[in-house]
């Protein structure tokens, strides 16, 4: 952990970095780009050359009609793509002129090399076809399209799309190997997938113990026949990568494949370090986030596919300089930049050629079910409302000790705005009371558990309801310790329950996946907990159509996975998501955050439209579709930040005082008014709803998060 030195240190970094970002901002636009305008003219030009060549070849195939080899397989769960094109890693530091030249005839060579390779591409039997090793199922036209741009950008030195890829490239003689970096939650999945899909191709799980590691590299993983068509697909876990680095360094691998890709988003982190050092000829990054908090991070990526092209931090943040949208860059000085230098678009292009986005909605429009996330607001109990008190003065600590609570000596006091969270979710998180005879007050009485926290009453509520309309609910909190008191709790209701956090094991995490999904191990099984950082990748819990998101993460992208555990293919109802936020503290000013960064991703990447193979697919991006990606998701979030404390306050004793009203509360409940048509289409109600039921999307105590922002792309920007 950092020293508070440490944290004040980064602090202060990251205030100048910011304070940085605006003033660049402020300069004239020309005099931004003068300095470095001959590289970025060079890669804005290859990238062109790359998006042109990549779109013929796209439309040569297009004229012959998409073919499969095998069928009769259920649609297995496709994973997240972004590609991006990979060239081998400097040896050492340069200058940057030398930068610049190596640069240029990187991209040289490149283009002579697609040049070279046109015939041969458009020839390919695989551009077009699914693999006949793939004899699992039958691709759809998306994946098979997916699989035929990846293949394109293998033979020109680029990556991207993965099981079809492997089994076309062993049927092209590719011996491998292949390695395959992903969480440890998914490998289970990676493999059972590989198997189902490939049979005929031979995979390993590489994890287990360091002795069961070093047999298997002398047994299958024999580096000797590394090169053999039969060498075992790797599918391995990060750490395992960090581990046993020096050992994994011993294989030519042909492919790296690292899924869930944000992972790599700092540019010095030790898995970055690590993975840079296997000899790799191809680098593949799968995400669904390529942009989670700043730019840096997307730079980050790029120049880990990419470091010939994407080789200086500095050049790439004096092109794109979009900081805290709303805070130090204003939506109108982006739009004015836009319009004046096309900055916005500049960006776009360069990425073009080495992104493909796919999004549910876009491929499997009548398979997936419609979600809907509501904002609600809880107040604090009298409890709560004194510790945020206490901690804005630094006088937590000394009162908690005065008052005998258990382990009050090692209360923090350096992280306020933590502290202020953890009001926010529980005061118990801070140490649990005892009664008179020594017992902690939530097992003697443990509706006091309740009654403590103006959230957890919310939750109280909530879960209480939807049990009661037979629904299936996912409960994420972003801390192990909340989830504990959420156990005593859901204990306590006498409710059926599974958990996952960073410390479960794997083989128990399946267990309770499969139990949950199949509603095996109690009658009751229901609501499941899961640390959102834990739970919310690789994870598929499709039996919940419910998400309640108990407290919220700085990094949306963190919050939108674990929606996406239940919001995705197989998902046969409508997803609700509740995002439980309490009045007046901290966790408003978390969501303007949160906000602000899904605004920078918004202009990044959706507003790039990647759908098609180097182009533009839905129109060009104007200054009012712009405007549109930059607009709030919750109109009066602010108001909610400002409310005083007599409205936010709960009643310790009570949870009706200041909190949701029962008439508001179920409104929002209403899945037939909240998804109107789509309910009745389904057959999942009965009578259509009226104008007069169509449900507020602001209310007293909730907010609707407004949908269109994400899907203003999916037909023809506005002019």
């Amino acid at each position: 952990m950092a020293s508070a030195e440490e944290g004040r240190e980064w602090a202060t970094i990251e205030h100048a970095a910011a304070k940085t970002r605006a003033e660049d901002m402020n300069q004239p636009i020309e005099d931004r780009f003068h300095g470095d305008a001959s590289k970025l003219e060079t890669l804005l030009n290859q990238a062109g050359a790359y998006s042109q060549f990549l779109l013929q070849e796209e439309e040569k195939v297009q004229q012959q009609p998409l073919t499969a080899t095998a069928a009769g397989a259920p649609e297995p769960v496709q994973a997240k793509t972004a590609g991006k094109k990979r060239s081998s890693p400097h040896p050492g530091k340069k200058p940057k002129q030398a930068k610049l030249a190596q640069s240029k005839k990187s991209m040289d060579e490149a283009a002579g090399k697609m040049a070279q390779e046109r015939v041969h591409a458009a020839s390919d039997p695989y551009g077009f076809k699914q693999p006949k090793l793939m004899t699992g199922g039958t691709l759809k036209d998306f994946q098979l399209e997916g699989v035929r741009w990846l293949i394109n950008l293998f033979q020109n030195g680029k990556s991207n799309n993965v099981i079809g890829l492997l089994a076309a490239l062993r049927e092209m003689n590719v011996a491998g190997p292949f390695i395959i970096c992903a969480p440890l939650a998914t490998l289970p999945n990676w493999v059972s997938e590989i198997k189902r899909w490939c049979p005929a191709i031979s995979c390993i799980l590489y994890h287990g113990s360091k002795a069961d590691r070093e047999e298997v590299r002398k047994g299958p993983l024999n580096a000797a026949k590394a090169t053999d068509i039969n060498f075992p697909v790797v599918v391995t876990s990060y750490d395992i990568c960090i581990i046993d680095r020096p050992h994994l360094q011993r294989y030519p691998w042909k492919y790296l494949v690292v899924d869930e890709g944000q992972r790599i988003k700092k540019k010095d982190c030790r898995l970055v370090r690590e993975l840079k050092l296997l000899p790799s000829e191809s680098r593949l990054l799968l995400t669904g986030t390529p942009i989670q908090n700043t730019l840096e991070e997307l730079w980050s990526l790029l120049n880990f596919v990419n470091p010939g092209l994407f080789d200086d931090l500095l050049v790439f943040r004096s092109w794109f300089r979009f900081g805290t949208i709303g805070k130090d860059v204003t939506v109108d000085k982006i739009i004015s930049e836009e319009q004046q230098a096309k900055v916005v678009t500049r960006l776009h292009e360069i990425l073009r050629p080495f992104l493909l986005r796919r999004l549910k909605r876009d491929v499997l429009q009548v398979e997936i079910p419609p979600k809907c996330e509501i904002v609600v607001y809880a107040g604090m109990t009298r409890l709560q409302r004194t510790y945020y008190s206490l901690v804005e003065t630094g006088t937590l600590r000394e009162t908690l000790l005065e008052l005998g609570i258990e382990g009050a000596a090692e209360i923090s006091q350096i992280n306020i705005s933590m502290n202020l969270r953890k009001v926010c979710q529980h005061p118990y998180l801070f140490g649990e009371p005892r009664d008179k005879s020594g017992e902690y007050v939530g097992t003697t009485n443990p509706e006091t558990l309740v009654a403590a926290s103006g959230k957890l009453a919310l939750l109280d509520r909530l879960l209480t309801k939807l049990r009661k309309q037979g629904h299936k609910v996912l409960v994420f909190s972003q801390m192990t310790s909340m989830l504990s008191i959420l156990e005593d709790y859901v204990r306590h209701r006498r409710w059926g329950y599974c958990r996952i956090d960073g410390s479960s094991p794997l083989a128990g995490r399946q267990a309770s996946i499969d139990a949950f999904n199949a509603g095996a191990m109690e009658e009751d099984l229901v609501i499941f907990l899961l640390s959102t950082r834990a739970g919310g990748l690789g994870i598929n819990l499709a039996a919940a159509d419910t998400v309640i998101l108990y407290d919220s993460d700085w990094n949306p992208h963190q919050d939108t996975q674990a929606q996406d555990r239940c919001h995705r293919i197989g998902q046969q109802h409508p997803v609700v998501v509740y995002r439980l936020l309490t009045m007046a503290s901290v966790e408003i000013e978390m969501m303007e955050k949160q906000m602000s960064k899904k605004k920078l991703e918004r202009m990044a990447i959706a507003g790039g439209d990647f759908r098609k193979v180097g182009r533009r697919s839905r129109g060009a991006l104007t200054p009012q579709a712009l405007r549109r990606l930059l607009a709030d998701e919750i109109a009066n979030l602010r108001q909610r930040a400002e409310a005083g404390p007599e409205t936010a306050a709960v009643n310790a004793q009570s949870t009706t005082e200041g909190a949701i009203s029962e008439d508001e509360l179920d409104v929002i409940m209403d899945r037939q008014r909240i998804f109107g048509d789509y309910a009745v289409y389904s057959n999942r109600s009965g009578v259509p709803p009226t104008e007069g039921d169509l449900i507020p999307k602001e209310g007293h105590m909730y907010d609707f998060v407004d949908p269109s922002i994400d899907f203003m792309l999916d037909n023809k920007l506005p002019e």
